[in-house]
């Protein structure tokens, strides 16, 4: 996996993946419990050694490829909120990556809430989720959401006040600002969405054909 495009399509992979959960929170209250963990999970993993640790292997963003796929050589009209939130917040984290200060702050609330666990696993993720949401959300409504235009979140008005909701979104906004983070560290750039999204595509077909290849 040298091929950088390989390690482009993993990060933005991760970000597709935490935005399709936003409309399904915004819309339904609810959202998939998988992918939804797994965001989770990838906020603590700040020290990865490879693109793929950051998600525990490239199998657990296989959504997230299969996104990224539909967005790029589509862009169907069903899309168009992921397309939203996606852009928004590559967009935030292209300033937030340039405020030092900002990113100190949110490695030590992450190391005050990871110092709460023995370990940010699966099953302290599962058995917290709850909590670790509510706290997750501070770090974006306290340190990401002012240094930029805030995302506009649209849904039904009974999810949308539903204090769990509201923190659970947040959440899966901030896995969003962390695999975007990863996507720029990588060489992601959002001119490659006009010039490379055939390479781009190539690279998250190969990944999952790996995975299927793996099953």
């Amino acid at each position: 996996m040298n091929n950088k495009y390989h390690h482009i399509a993993i990060a933005l992979a991760g970000a597709a993946q935490s935005a399709i959960l936003v409309p399904q929170l915004a819309n339904t209250g609810v959202c998939n419990v998988t992918l939804y963990e797994q965001a989770i999970k990838s906020l603590f993993k700040t020290s990865p050694k490879t693109t793929d640790d950051v998600y525990d292997g490239i199998k657990n963003i296989k959504t997230g490829l299969q996104t990224v796929i539909q967005l790029l050589l589509s862009g169907q009209k069903e899309q168009v909120q992921i397309i939203r939130y996606l852009f928004g917040t590559i967009g935030i984290t292209s300033k937030l990556l340039k405020n030092n200060d900002a990113l100190d702050k949110i490695d030590q609330r992450l190391k005050r809430i990871s110092g709460l666990y023995l370990d940010i696993n699966d099953e302290t993720v599962s058995t917290n989720v709850e909590d670790l949401s509510y706290s997750l959300a501070g770090i974006y409504s306290d340190i990401v959401s002012p240094i930029s235009t805030r995302i506009k979140v649209v849904g039904k008005i009974e999810f949308l006040q539903n204090t769990l909701v509201q923190a659970k979104v947040r959440t899966a906004l901030l896995g969003c600002v962390r695999s975007a983070i990863l996507w720029y560290q990588v060489g992601g750039n959002r001119f490659q969405f006009l010039f490379c999204r055939k390479r781009i595509c190539k690279a998250a077909q190969e990944l999952l054909d790996q995975i299927n290849c793996a099953n």
